[in-house]
């Protein structure tokens, strides 16, 4: 499931307006589920966290934080060369430079369009639940890349710090996709989060 705009329809600005959208997609879905977000994704989880508790049994938030802030520059950079911009999001995003990924994932942002990607810059920049994040009443599980340049590590701690009951996990030797770069570390952190909330979820019933 693709939010609009990644790459086909009109792209939503905002991480609730985005996570209005996926409420939609998913409400008559049994639940409640867990959330997996990376990055801007991730604000997305969170919002819907706080909208509709009643659908969220837990949180699983990659490279991400309770703000994300874009600089003007990385907004300049869109409409001074779009497809130089894309690539060096891709490039930042991995520690470890493969070819292959790298021109594969720069496609990728690419095929998006310039209006799409400048709406999740936008929507990033605006994003801040400082302040708000007591009221996220599930576990969750924090992951960050130990070199992400896009979404510092301390910016996770951030989220980590404010989420109530929330484990941490910093991935050595990754940057902002952990979960390609390390994606067994990445599996096996989930495989247990998961198991763990379904035994507390077990013993509540």
């Amino acid at each position: 499931m693709a939010l609009p705009g990644h790459p086909d329809g009109a792209p939503l600005l905002g991480a609730p307006a985005m996570a209005e959208w996926v409420i939609a997609e998913v409400e008559e879905i049994p639940g409640p589920l867990v959330m997996v977000g990376h990055s801007l994704g991730g604000a997305v989880a969170l919002e819907i966290a706080l909208m509709r508790p009643d659908l969220v049994a837990g949180l699983v938030l990659l490279s991400t934080g309770a703000r994300l802030p874009v600089p003007d520059e990385a907004l300049a950079r869109i409409d001074a060369d779009f497809t130089a911009e894309c690539a060096r999001f891709v490039e930042e995003s991995w520690l470890h430079h493969e070819p292959e990924l790298i021109r594969r994932g720069t496609n990728s942002v690419i095929s998006m369009g310039p209006e799409s990607l400048r709406a999740d810059y936008l929507s990033a920049r605006d994003h801040d639940l400082r302040g708000k994040l007591g009221e996220v009443d599930v576990p969750a599980m924090v992951i960050s890349g130990e070199s992400d340049p896009l979404v510092p590590t301390w910016l996770s701690e951030e989220l980590a710090d404010e989420l109530p009951g929330a484990s941490l996990a910093i991935i050595a030797e990754t940057a902002h996709v952990p979960q390609l770069e390390r994606p067994e570390m990445i599996d096996l952190l989930i495989a247990a989060f998961l198991a763990r909330l379904e035994l507390s979820m077990a013993e509540d019933a």
